[in-house]
């Protein structure tokens, strides 16, 4: 558990140029979040331009009592038509010196609070390697609920990979309780 302060705030130049350094590598970015080399002038323009947010992709900082832990993102999905049928995908990056600490977890579910307080989405969903037990646990502690498996549905590592999708209602999350009061189903998969 987090005995720290965690608080997401609009992302910088500065975080950017942190963020390069840090995660432009399978030991800075994680096994499950290392795709190769990727340019980051997109990021750098789309700060210019709308401070990385209202988009169809979105991120903020994560801080730590005011230190820069890493970032959480928002990316537009949708299961039917464009116009009734969008929900949002979180994901969250931690530098390395954060992780383990529960602030992922924090992060995640301030993200989700922020998604169902200033968006009309009716879904907030995550996805996460099989092996990636961290993560898992993460999203069952905000509240997640597993869907199911999407089979060879990421390239990574020079091979295609699971992923397991999760999922959380507007109605499911209780923004009142602590992140560790929630009660999901137990992880039930296998390869």
């Amino acid at each position: 558990m987090v005995s720290t302060d965690v608080e997401l705030r609009p992302v910088t130049e500065a975080d950017l140029d942190v963020f390069d350094l840090a995660f432009q590598s399978e030991s800075g970015a994680t096994t499950y979040q290392w795709f190769g080399f990727t340019p980051t002038v997109g990021l750098r323009e789309a700060l210019r331009t709308r401070g990385l947010l209202a988009g169809a992709d979105n991120m903020l900082a994560v801080a730590v009592n005011g230190e820069l832990a890493g970032r959480v993102e928002w990316l537009e999905r949708r299961w039917g038509r464009r116009d009734t049928s969008l929900c949002w995908e979180i994901a969250a990056g931690l530098l390395p010196d954060w992780r383990g600490r529960g602030i992922g977890t924090a992060a995640q579910r301030e993200l989700v609070r922020y998604l169902f307080t200033h968006t009309r989405v009716e879904r907030v969903q995550a996805t996460t390697d099989p092996e990636n037990k961290a993560e898992i646990r993460c999203l069952e502690k905000i509240g997640f609920r597993l869907e199911g498996v999407v089979r060879r549905a990421q390239w990574r590592g020079g091979r295609w990979h699971d992923q397991l999708l999760f999922s959380i209602l507007r109605d499911e999350f209780d923004g009142s309780k602590p992140f560790h009061a929630v009660e999901t189903e137990p992880l039930r998969w296998t390869p």
